[in-house]
């Protein structure tokens, strides 16, 4: 008899998940995020101190301070990712996942994006299902994963070498237009109470099963599949198990012994019948017969 196998991926991801929860980010994915969300924020920081505060008046004190911590948080951006990638390089399958997943877009992505909007005011708007990665999530990702090559190019050429007025030009052009995106992507995860649950994935891995179905429906099904709460036993009533699981005996008529007659009494009956007894067995020719019972022609 052929026995269907599960498919491996399959029986990790439903391995991954308990009764309330679902492993949402795996550790290599968490230790990824954080080499480059850490330092890149260190650096957006000290930038916006440098160019507010310092570039006005380049004297004011603990100047150095700013700019040795932007350089020095622009080669933590540069080494922690790849430096990650080399510590769980046996899981370098599940980022080309992620890759491919920020990268393909549905017709349910941009309407996502068309109702993210009315949503937040009105709940009776309801969001398509998404993957693992909702539209903003994907923009997000598409604009780190494209830009951070130029951040560290950029960044290298300006501090050594001088004047780089248009590295300086794309390095600041690029960082403002990511304000927004980084504004939205700290709001969402730290403020809005709606998506701020998602944070204790990042941190933890583990995210509650019904915010991650409510938020990443498709995901949540395409992984550990529809899950359905089994019925607690003792909320169904014992008689009712019972009568269900054990079948009752069928009825059957009392089994009534037939008389003994006596062999006298059989024998009396057949004589004054003048006839043998029915016999139920096959009949049997005897030979030679009996002398009174001998037909002539037969002997003949």
């Amino acid at each position: 008899m052929a026995v269907a196998v599960e498919p491996k991926r399959t029986r990790k991801a439903r391995a991954a998940c308990t009764e309330d929860e679902v492993l949402r980010f795996r550790e290599c994915e968490r230790h990824l995020h954080w080499a480059i969300a850490i330092p890149f924020k260190i650096c957006y920081l000290t930038a916006l101190i440098l160019v507010t505060v310092y570039n006005p008046a380049p004297m004011r004190p603990f100047r150095d301070v700013f700019a040795w911590t932007h350089r020095l948080s622009g080669v933590c951006l540069a080494v922690l990712p790849a430096l990650t990638l080399f510590i769980h390089r046996r899981e370098f399958a599940m980022h080309l996942r992620n890759v491919r997943e920020a990268w393909s877009w549905r017709l349910d992505d941009l309407r996502w994006l068309l109702l993210m909007g009315p949503a937040t005011v009105s709940k009776r708007v309801a969001l398509p299902d998404q993957g693992k990665f909702n539209a903003a999530e994907k923009i997000n990702f598409i604009v780190v994963m494209s830009t951070y090559p130029l951040y560290i190019a950029t960044g290298l050429t300006i501090w050594f070498f001088r004047p780089a007025y248009m590295s300086w030009m794309i390095h600041f052009t690029m960082a403002a237009l990511a304000t927004p995106l980084v504004l939205g992507h700290v709001f969402m995860a730290t403020v809005n109470p709606d998506t701020r649950v998602g944070l204790r994935g990042m941190i933890t891995g583990w995210v509650s099963r019904e915010w991650a179905r409510h938020h990443y429906r498709r995901w949540h099904d395409e992984e550990f599949g529809h899950h359905e709460r089994p019925v607690p036993v003792e909320t169904v009533p014992q008689p009712a198990i019972a009568a269900a699981t054990i079948p009752a005996p069928a009825l059957r008529a009392p089994i009534v012994p037939a008389p003994v007659v006596p062999a006298a009494v059989v024998a009396a009956r057949v004589a004054a019948a003048g006839t043998r007894p029915p016999d139920s067995r096959p009949a049997v020719i005897l030979w030679p017969p009996e002398a009174s019972d001998a037909d002539p022609s037969f002997a003949a």
